[in-house]
């Protein structure tokens, strides 16, 4: 879990991108199979898929300080490693 307090966009400090909270998941698992090993992993981020300001462009001249944020994404993967005896 993440929480980020409201974060000022402009040297007034009157304009501000509002606080958030996101939560994401991640797991694995490791095999060890004679000098084989294979790691699995997953990962969710954003997970309850919050719309959110991603990042703040401080004093911009048009107004447009916010850019938003990801929605939920998902990531796999392998590795699969090999220890040579010696």
């Amino acid at each position: 879990m993440r929480y980020l307090s409201d974060i000022a966009a402009n040297d007034q400090n009157d304009v501000k991108a509002p606080s958030y909270t996101v939560v994401g998941v991640n797991s694995g698992y490791k095999w060890l199979i004679k000098n084989w090993t294979l790691d699995l992993f997953g990962r969710v981020d954003n997970l309850f898929d919050r719309r959110y300001v991603g990042s703040v462009i401080v004093n911009e001249s048009n107004g447009r300080y916010y850019e938003s944020a990801p929605g939920r994404n998902y990531s796999a993967g392998l590795t699969v490693s090999y220890a040579f005896q010696q």
